[in-house]
């Protein structure tokens, strides 16, 4: 029985994958942080919950896994918590586990857009952890995934502009023009597990989108279309977005930030959508916001 090991997995995401690694033949092991967030899914008899923190030694936990999965990722910074962390030393430690132990698949999760050259902190940070993998990892066989923005049961992004829909009659829209091809979370979860074992995904890096290309403006029109509301939709310009963002800044709970509005400057689509390698048809946005 292969056994797999995963890390970031309490986001929605993991949880989505391990709902379905769990109907499989495979031994999974989720470490967190926090294993409370997993709920009723923590009792399957083939999922081993490890919680860890910094100073723990993943070593011994580690051992015998045939593969790694990376799901850690973060959107905002914090003064305690900075991308480079997250995403850069992170997965470097990670590496450096799996070749102590000998293991020898890695997958990650990256992002659409990826740049080095771009203005986005988030974007550039997600690129650096490629390259780390990339020449780290160099002798065995890793695999990236990079998924335009994600929509499921419980993404943070559909569903909250869904509220607002629901809650606010007129809505000030930051970079309306900005690019996106949203997948949903069962897609993208099929193309993860179909590619654990597929060694034509060896060392390859995949653009990941779903069936159509949408303005932010023409998503936020649709959820109003399937929610049967008329809200007054108002589309702020590149300088009045960015004044509009830092003012949201100032909240306690953050939204969205300077660094998110960069990040939305570049298109979130791809030119030749690898998600068709994997599977023939992809949930359309508009049929999962009518059901």
């Amino acid at each position: 029985m292969k056994v797999i090991s995963i890390f970031g997995g309490t986001g929605f995401i993991g949880i989505e994958l391990i709902n379905e690694l769990v109907k499989l033949p495979f031994e999974i092991r989720l470490f967190s942080r926090n294993i409370k967030k997993l709920g009723e899914l923590g009792c399957h008899p083939s999922l081993i919950l490890v919680e860890y923190s910094n100073k723990t030694n993943l070593s011994n936990d580690l051992k015998g896994s045939d593969v790694i999965i990376n799901l850690v990722g973060i959107l905002h910074e914090s003064r305690r918590i900075k991308f480079s962390m997250v995403h850069e030393d992170y997965i470097s430690m990670l590496i450096d586990s799996a070749l102590k132990l000998k293991i020898k698949r890695f997958i990650h999760l990256s992002a659409l857009g990826v740049n080095k050259e771009l203005s986005s902190n988030y974007l550039n940070s997600k690129y650096k952890s490629e390259i780390i993998l990339k020449e780290k990892f160099k002798r065995y066989d890793w695999t990236i995934f990079r998924p335009s923005i994600v929509f499921g049961p419980e993404d943070k992004f559909i569903n909250l502009f869904k509220k607002m829909v629901r809650f606010l009659p007129v809505i000030f829209l930051v970079s309306p023009k900005s690019e996106f091809q949203p997948i949903h979370v069962g897609d993208l979860v099929d193309i993860i597990i179909k590619s654990l074992g597929d060694k034509k995904t060896y060392k390859q890096v995949f653009n990941i989108g779903g069936p159509r290309k949408f303005t932010f403006y023409e998503i936020i029109k649709l959820i109003t279309k399937c929610e049967k509301k008329r809200n007054i939709i108002i589309g702020l310009n590149k300088s009045m977005s960015y004044l509009f963002v830092r003012f949201l800044q100032l909240s306690p709970v953050k939204l969205i930030t300077t660094d998110n509005l960069r990040s939305m400057e570049t298109s979130n689509t791809v030119k030749s959508n690898d998600a068709y390698k994997f599977k023939q048809s992809l949930k359309e946005l508009s049929t999962y916001l009518n059901n």
